[in-house]
């Protein structure tokens, strides 16, 4: 039987019956019609084809709209990703990586510059700064007089008091202070190490530009591992390279901020050959940090034990000078950094402290010498009997980065993020 595709009604006869076909509709037939077939068949494959096509366009409307829905939840979750990065919520080094200014006169005791407590090269040094500080352009510029150098290298054994000297520098000169630690901008991926030194720079020259009435200075603690000699770059150290170059492209675009100083500290000294000659120029002001004399520690002593009410009234140190001055000369010969007296300064407080909960009448208690003694025995080694023939280089230690940045590292990287 030939398909009929025409909508015109057709009329023809089967087996002598008269039969009536439109195929928008079709009549009833007679129960014993032979056409019963014919039209039922019809009719249920035009339903499956219906039905088949029906259920093809639902499928493209489902996949239609999960795709549309996968892609707002992706954008979604990237947005308040980016958020998260753009206000200094993220995890690991995005914190790091987003300087904080403080306040240091505010946020940190210090003694004052005349004390004796204080490295006189560090306070001679700091002398000059705020007498150049303070000269007008004009009369700097008629007496011929060159204002200090924008970068400040403080170098020593550990624990010298190198970091708390810059931190007193930026307290006399009134400056916010930043700190930059080498573990705050490395990266275990390729390249990205690099590019966090250049965004830390970024927020230094933001910053200075900003408050151009203000003063910053920012410390960059081991500086040496981004002042590594040219010729210990070789082909398995070029990540050490990137880092130095980025680095002193850094200092570059800072260098006509009079508002910002740098200070680099280093346990390195610059005759060891460990830093780069050439990165050292950039550096006019080199201060040598030493272990403190018998004098300092005494005064150094005595700083940090008069945060205790006690101590003060009972002037320990007024009524047991002599004592004291031999306390010290042991501390000397151990080679006690300023760093190591904090510390033994704090286990003191602590044996005290435990004695005065224990005490059934505390207002008679006193601090004695005996518990500078057994903090003195709990101490250990020193930080400044290291000495500066081993002190090694940080970048020594530093891996080359071995991992390639993924999509969500690259997008981070837009924002100043790693």
């Amino acid at each position: 039987m030939t398909q009929i595709n025409t909508q015109t009604p057709i009329r023809f006869k089967a087996n002598g019956y008269q039969v009536n076909y439109n195929n928008r509709y079709t009549p009833p037939m007679p129960e014993d019609s032979p056409m019963d077939d014919v039209f039922m068949m019809q009719a249920m494959e035009q339903q499956k084809a219906a039905k088949k096509e029906k259920s093809k366009e639902n499928w493209n409307k489902a996949g239609i709209m999960a795709q549309i829905g996968l892609a707002t939840a992706f954008l979604g979750i990237l947005g308040v990703q980016l958020y998260s990065l753009k206000k200094g919520s993220g995890s690991g080094a995005i914190k790091a990586n987003k300087l904080e200014w403080k306040n240091i006169a505010k946020d940190t005791k210090f003694p004052k510059l005349e004390d004796d407590c204080v490295n006189p090269k560090v306070r001679e040094f700091i002398k000059t700064m705020k007498k150049s500080a303070g000269l007008s352009e004009k009369a700097a510029k008629m007496a011929g007089v060159k204002r200090p150098e924008q970068c400040i290298l403080m170098y020593g054994p550990s624990g010298t008091g190198k970091t708390f000297s810059a931190k007193m520098l930026a307290k006399e000169l009134g400056a916010e202070y930043a700190e930059v630690q080498f573990a705050d901008v490395s990266s275990p991926y390729i390249g990205q190490t690099s590019v966090e030194i250049q965004n830390v720079f970024k927020q230094l020259k933001k910053q200075a530009e900003k408050h151009p009435d203000k003063k910053f200075l920012v410390g960059f603690n081991e500086i040496d591992a981004l002042l590594v000699p040219r010729e210990k770059c070789g082909s398995n150290n070029l990540h050490l390279a990137e880092n130095r170059t980025a680095f002193l492209n850094g200092l570059d675009d800072i260098a006509n901020l009079k508002n910002l100083k740098i200070v680099g500290t280093t346990n390195v000294y610059p005759e060891s050959g460990n830093l780069d000659k050439a990165s050292l120029s950039r550096f006019k002001n080199m201060i040598e940090v030493q272990l403190p004399t018998e004098k300092e520690l005494k005064a150094s002593l005595k700083f940090h034990l008069n945060d205790s009410e006690s101590i003060t009234k009972q002037k320990f140190f007024e009524n047991n000078d002599s004592a004291i001055d031999k306390f010290v000369s042991k501390l000397r010969e151990n080679k006690y950094s300023q760093r190591d007296v904090e510390d033994l300064a704090d286990k003191a407080r602590n044996e005290f402290a435990n004695v005065l909960e224990s005490s059934k009448n505390i207002d008679a208690e006193k601090f004695e010498l005996k518990y500078l003694d057994k903090a003195f025995d709990l101490k250990g080694p020193t930080t400044g009997s290291i000495s500066t023939e081993s002190a090694q280089p940080a970048w020594g230690n530093i891996p080359m980065p071995t991992q390639k940045m993924g999509l969500w590292q690259r997008i981070k990287g837009l924002f100043g993020q790693s």
